[in-house]
């Protein structure tokens, strides 16, 4: 049982080192690009924001406008944390369910009788 002990936690180990690995400088890069790739956005949400002051007199269609141009921005903003989020951890949770696999059809085959 303790040799199946140490061999297991061999196995966590050599999943969480590369998954480490994976996750640390994907994240870094991420983080130091945010600005850069959110640029964009914010761009596209001044010229609407301009096209909504210009294009509507009422001061209620503007707020309404602007409200809608608001919730956008805060939709690709929200986009870009989720796709950023599933590419650092899909990888390392992929590989973690391929472990859990195998390893339980690992131990139903020692279970069963020969």
């Amino acid at each position: 049982m303790a040799q199946s002990s140490a061999k297991n936690g061999r196995i966590s180990l050599l999943w969480i080192v590369p998954a480490l690995i994976w996750m640390l400088p994907l994240a870094a890069f991420f983080l130091n690009q945010w600005e850069q790739d959110l640029a964009p956005v914010e761009r596209n949400y001044v010229l609407r924001e301009q096209t909504c002051k210009a294009r509507y007199r009422d001061q209620e269609a503007q707020d309404r406008c602007l409200t809608i141009m608001r919730l956008e921005r805060f939709q690709s903003g929200s986009i870009m944390i989720a796709n950023r989020v599933l590419a650092c951890a899909a990888p390392p949770l992929i590989g973690f369910t391929i472990l859990v696999y195998l390893r339980r059809r690992r131990s139903r085959r020692k279970g069963l009788p020969t």
